[in-house]
């Protein structure tokens, strides 16, 4: 394969050289399409792709030596293009994961609505259950239905809508405000978590979603602003702690299961749990960015607070967090060791290309400002002619 790469490389390059002086820009695209024809047919346990790059910038560069023509310019050209053969051929693939991610989020999505659909179908049934008794089955059956939505208000599309009339009710009683919003948000917070596997996307969502409502409720009322902005907050923060206890004792109990999650799940979840404490700070300053001058100000206050003082969610999530880590160590020691040493040698990998990247770069400047040195030297030069 390498070396029908060669041979297309070097027809082209022959074919370029007879119209002519070959320009870098010629030599780009022949490297590029040979390059990426190339990658686009290897198959795993084949070979590399850093051997289809050298391969291809060496036959390019020494087709350059042979014609007397190798500038830095052309061996730049062939280089790049290089590179970009082997980008083009991951974008490609990096794009059509797209298309599919989409397509499935498109699915996803459709599904949803149809287990909410469904939900509410036999939330109906069950209600209308109700009907064939009386008295205090009757009341029983109809509470527990009630219940039962508050449950899945987030998959009911219900949480925002459940917490406003709750909120605007408290208001109106004038009594504990801020300590009746914090149990509301709490509550309608962790079911919200509950309904699903725990996640950093899903916990900005609901908490932004519940205390946005709640605060939203206090500014049309005109009253109890700064209460209901700091219960919703401290209740939101609680469910949330909530859903991360629940999540690091669902680990727990499956530590004897060891197929009962995927180790990109843990790995997903372990990340999630130590971003948690962060989102939530950020989620507070995205709302009081949405609300009116009153909650704006105490919600940043708060989240100024917050991130000067220990937080109670902060060392839950990285307690559940080691949990995961456990879980992992369980799943496969070796390949978690393995995991983490090529992580530092991808680091170190960094340092070093940094370090020579930075150099290259300060060269780069030099060779510029020496460049507008010497043109800002022959200016002077003859503007004094000009005037003698």
């Amino acid at each position: 394969m390498l070396k029908e790469m060669k041979e297309q490389i070097i027809e082209a390059f022959e074919k370029a050289m007879k119209s002519g002086e070959i320009k870098a820009e010629q030599i780009r695209d022949i490297i590029q399409t040979a390059v990426s024809d190339t990658a686009g047919k290897v198959k795993e346990g084949g070979i590399t792709l850093r051997e289809i790059a050298k391969e291809g910038t060496a036959t390019v560069v020494d087709e350059l030596k042979k014609k007397e023509i190798a500038t830095r310019e052309r061996i730049t050209a062939a280089v790049e293009g290089a590179i970009d053969g082997i980008k083009s051929t991951e974008q490609r693939a990096v794009d059509r994961t797209r298309q599919e991610i989409q397509q499935l989020k498109t699915r996803l999505g459709g599904e949803e609505q149809k287990l909410s659909e469904d939900v509410r179908e036999a939330l109906e049934g069950t209600r209308q259950s109700s009907e064939a008794f009386t008295g205090e089955m009757k009341e029983h059956i109809e509470t527990a239905v009630t219940d039962t939505k508050l449950k899945y208000a987030e998959l009911l599309g219900l949480t925002r809508e459940t917490v406003k009339q709750a909120v605007k009710q408290v208001i109106d009683s004038g009594k504990d405000i801020e300590e009746t919003v914090a149990q509301i948000t709490w509550d309608a917070t962790e079911k919200a978590l509950a309904e699903a596997h725990f996640s950093a996307d899903r916990v900005r969502k609901v908490s932004h979603a519940v205390i946005f409502s709640a605060v939203e409720t206090a500014e049309e009322a005109g009253t109890n602003i700064s209460e209901v902005a700091r219960g919703a907050v401290h209740g939101t923060r609680e469910g949330i702690t909530s859903a991360v206890e629940s999540t690091k004792e669902t680990l727990s109990a499956a530590s004897a299961k060891t197929k009962s999650f995927a180790t990109e799940d843990l790995v997903r979840t372990k990340e999630d749990l130590e971003a948690v404490g962060d989102l939530f700070l950020e989620t507070i300053r995205g709302v009081a960015g949405k609300s009116g001058k009153v909650a704006g100000k105490e919600l940043t206050e708060i989240a100024d607070q917050a991130r000067k003082t220990p937080s109670t969610l902060k060392e839950k999530a990285s307690e559940a967090a080691e949990t995961v880590s456990n879980r992992l160590k369980e799943l496969g020691k070796d390949t978690f060791g393995k995991a983490a040493h090529l992580t530092g040698e991808t680091v170190h990998t960094a340092a070093d290309e940094a370090k020579q990247l930075s150099k290259r770069a300060l060269d780069i400047a030099k060779e510029a400002a020496s460049g507008i040195l010497q043109g800002a030297k022959h200016a002077l030069r003859k503007d004094k002619e000009d005037k003698s």
